[in-house]
């Protein structure tokens, strides 16, 4: 009774050939090119100085075959001012290839692989290492690849993953400043040998609005504590030379994501790791526990996200170094051959001093730690200017860092960023170990193409 009148059926013409759509390119090159400044403060000075001033090319290549196979390919150039010195280096990021056979997904290469859901602090991803030394407005640009192969077997909705690593790559911290008698020497890690590789697995479950995976990594951590090789006597000034050790350790991890409807995303992490001989190690960590809690909102063009951050120290202890610390007098006093107590007092004073340094690296100066970190990023003149900051506060430890940053699209290729990088910490907390070489203002002018 309330349908509408019938219209005039429409005189319907040929339809013209359709367009052959050009088939997708196989290749796609993509890259940029930057500048970045870095300054600082030169500490217990008022004055600044240059941290870093480079220019970078980054030039990268991406290649498909339809459903067989893919490959990517991601080479960086950078020539200035890094850490203190002027160099010229090339870094191959990542080269590697995927081939689709069926339900499994192969990845063989060198590659970045990142494991968590949480932001910025996964306690899962143990993976990779990563370097602090790296001066880039884009906190992506420390992560570091390492070859290996990564195998996907899926069965909707359940997926698993597995990890080799044969070689090993370690985390870097900027250099920590040493007494002038105590040298650092070559690193010991794990020779390229089959059993010392890096094994890993981790099964996904993957819903419409439920993601969560457990995960389980053997092999030796990313980042090295420091241990003692030997010591000289009776010359003056006499030599302690120590080398960064690796350790290997065992992490069993759980991460988990969900939409509670169109008002927030919660995110769940958390992972427990043992190392191997803690006991007998100053250079490896102690077993700990560590998590995190978030949220993710969005109001309008401001997105925010918010963290709960904990760590439980099991087996813990204090460091607080040597009873009685060893001075280099002494030991350019004392002549070999020297009384094996007296070797046994001198050996034990130094490590006592190494673990009270490794457990600061470790972030392990407190039994229970309490964290927070904020990030906020608000998008304006139609997504050209972002506006963002991070935060993060260890209450336990009172450390704190601050991360604001504006980045300005000039063009569709150009895009301008300034900001600032605050570490803040009391003494003997890692934060104030490396404020004074991470702590600045930067600049950065990129051009993608």
């Amino acid at each position: 009774m309330f349908e509408a009148p019938a219209e005039p059926t429409p005189v319907v013409e040929p339809a013209a050939p359709a367009a052959v759509a050009p088939p997708e390119p196989a290749v796609d090159l993509g890259g940029y090119v930057r500048g970045d400044v870095f300054v600082g403060k030169v500490p217990g000075f008022d004055q600044g100085i240059l941290q870093a001033g480079y220019g970078e090319l980054a030039l990268s290549v991406d290649a498909r075959d339809g459903s067989i196979g893919s490959a990517h390919a991601e080479a960086r150039v950078r020539s200035g001012l890094q850490a203190g010195e002027r160099e010229l280096s090339l870094d191959l990021r990542e080269a590697y290839v995927d081939a689709y056979l069926g339900p499994v997904d192969l990845r063989v290469g060198q590659q970045i692989i990142v494991w968590g859901r949480a932001d910025g602090i996964n306690p899962t991803n143990n993976l990779m290492p990563f370097d602090l030394r790296v001066r880039s407005p884009i906190e992506d640009d420390r992560r570091v690849g390492n070859f290996g192969l990564r195998a996907f077997y899926n069965l909707s909705p359940v997926r698993l993953e597995g990890v080799w690593l044969p070689l090993y790559v370690a985390a870097h911290y900027p250099p920590i400043a040493l007494p002038e008698y105590v040298v650092m020497r070559a690193a010991r890690f794990p020779e390229p040998e089959l059993e010392k590789g890096l094994g890993a697995g981790r099964v996904h479950v993957e819903l419409a609005a439920f993601e969560a995976s457990i995960s389980y990594v053997r092999g030796y951590a990313p980042l090295p504590g420091i241990a003692l090789r030997d010591f000289t006597v009776g010359v003056d000034p006499p030599e302690v030379r120590v080398a960064r050790t690796a350790y290997a350790q065992h992490v069993v991890g759980f991460d988990a994501s969900t939409a509670l409807g169109d008002v927030l995303t919660l995110r769940a992490e958390a992972a427990y790791r043992r190392p191997d001989g803690y006991q007998d190690r100053v250079y490896a960590a102690r077993p700990d526990v560590q998590y995190v809690v978030g949220v993710d909102r969005t109001f309008g063009s401001i997105s925010v996200i918010a963290q709960y951050i904990g760590r439980y120290v099991l087996d813990w202890a204090r460091e607080d170094g040597p009873e009685d610390p060893i001075e280099p007098e002494t030991l350019a006093r004392f002549m070999e051959p020297l009384p094996r107590s007296l070797r046994a007092s001198i050996t034990q004073s130094i490590e006592d001093e190494l673990a009270m340094r490794n457990q600061i690296v470790f972030q392990q100066t407190a039994r229970v730690q309490h964290m927070a970190s904020l990030r906020v990023e608000w998008l304006a003149l139609h997504d050209t200017l972002s506006l963002s900051a991070l935060g993060y506060v260890n209450f336990s430890t009172r450390e704190w860092l601050a991360f604001p940053k504006l980045g300005y699209r000039i063009s569709d290729a150009m895009t301008a960023y300034l900001g600032a990088e605050l570490y803040v910490g009391p003494d003997h907390t890692l934060f104030d170990l490396i404020d004074g070489q991470l702590t600045a203002g930067y600049a950065e002018l990129r051009y993608a193409f």
